[in-house]
């Protein structure tokens, strides 16, 4: 039998503080994670989990935080569209998600590793800015309260056995998806 003070080196490092979750859905994923951290100790199954924030991109299209990607591609066909939450949040375009996942998939996984993916961490007037400023459309709303998410929070490094794995700014990730968007409408 292990005892607590004994594993609370393992479970957060030092100078960490646990999440806190603000709602039932952040909850389960630190259950979760909870659970990974056990079967790796117990039975050596090793696991990558990911916390992005908000995911954004080509064929992100239901619930709140799809927001961002319904309005890319409805700046894309100038159509009205409603961002229903507004504040400060961590864009995390679709492929960096991809893209972390598939280096996972290919190394050898250590323990039960677990990254918070904040990406670029703005307000949702700047992409909201940089949406206009690359599609000429403005008819994009924001409304609705702030998501119940910490806006503060840094993403965590990458293991070096991971590699290397910037996140996309919210620029490069508008112009991304339309080029995926304008690409899939032509197929």
């Amino acid at each position: 039998m292990r005892c607590l003070s004994q594993l609370c080196w393992r479970v957060w490092p030092i100078g960490c503080s646990p999440p806190q979750p603000l709602t039932l859905y952040g909850v389960t994923k630190l259950a979760m994670e909870g659970i990974a951290r056990v079967y790796a100790a117990d039975y050596g199954i090793t696991s990558v989990g990911l916390r992005p924030f908000v995911v954004y991109g080509p064929g992100e299209s239901s619930g709140i935080a799809a927001g961002p990607s319904i309005a890319i591609a409805a700046a894309l066909r100038q159509e009205a569209a409603t961002i229903r939450f507004c504040g400060r949040v961590g864009f995390v375009y679709v492929d960096d998600v991809a893209r972390l996942l598939a280096a996972a998939t290919t190394r050898q996984i250590q323990g039960a590793t677990v990254l918070t993916m904040a990406g670029d961490t703005r307000e949702m007037l700047d992409f909201k800015a940089a949406l206009a400023l690359r599609t000429g459309w403005t008819n994009i709303k924001i409304e609705g309260p702030p998501l119940r998410i910490p806006s503060d929070l840094k993403s965590d490094p990458v293991p070096m056995w991971l590699g290397n794995h910037p996140p996309t700014s919210i620029e490069d990730g508008i112009e991304a998806s339309i080029t995926a968007l304008r690409d899939r409408n032509e197929s």
